[in-house]
């Protein structure tokens, strides 16, 4: 697993094979397909393992808010932070984004990760947002966004190859975010 997460984010999904991982793992392609029947079930293991870890981290950091503000900052960071420290799964949860418009029929697999992500950060943000005043769907739609967020903001920073001080940067872009979503509450609020 080590030696596909390496290839998938180095070569990238496509340009990685079967052989270039049993290669690289210096094991045979009979030892591979013992524990994972295609490319597609080992890419679904690591999207489902990566997707664990930010969630458990998002949990821990969420844990420890003292304020509603301070929950959102803190969900919106852990994230902000596990893919800045996780280059390698910010690659792949990105490449498979573009997978699952090549390949449809892998779709459901794979897509069902995405789902379960955007299913942990809705419920904590209704929790954090005082969730009895959104609708599932709003949740979502925020959900979506922060996801969208923190994936897009870390993968221009890769694109563009801006690596100043992550500290510094997280927290402006953290701010920013934070603010929109202040805004949209008042927003909400107005139109009750």
């Amino acid at each position: 697993m080590r030696s596909a997460l390496a290839l998938f984010a180095k070569n990238g999904i496509h340009d990685t094979t079967v052989e270039d991982i049993t290669e690289a793992a210096d094991v045979g392609k009979g030892t591979f397909y013992e524990h994972f029947p295609s490319k597609t079930a080992i890419i679904q293991h690591l999207l489902h393992g990566g997707f664990e870890a930010l969630l458990r981290q998002c949990r821990s950091e969420v844990g420890l808010a003292e304020t509603t503000r301070d929950g959102v900052k803190r969900l919106l960071r852990a994230q902000l932070h596990f893919f800045d420290e996780r280059g390698d799964l910010l690659s792949l949860f990105h490449q498979v984004r573009g997978l699952l418009k090549l390949r449809p029929g892998e779709a459901n697999i794979l897509q069902k990760e995405y789902k379960r992500y955007l299913r942990f950060l809705a419920k904590e943000l209704g929790a954090l947002l005082e969730g009895k005043r959104y609708s599932e769907a709003d949740l979502t739609q925020v959900a979506c966004a922060m996801a969208g967020y923190v994936t897009g903001y870390l993968s221009y920073r890769v694109i563009t190859g801006v690596n100043e001080n992550t500290t510094r940067d997280l927290r402006l872009a953290s701010q920013i975010f934070l603010d929109s979503v202040q805004i949209g509450r008042a927003s909400c609020r107005e139109r009750v």
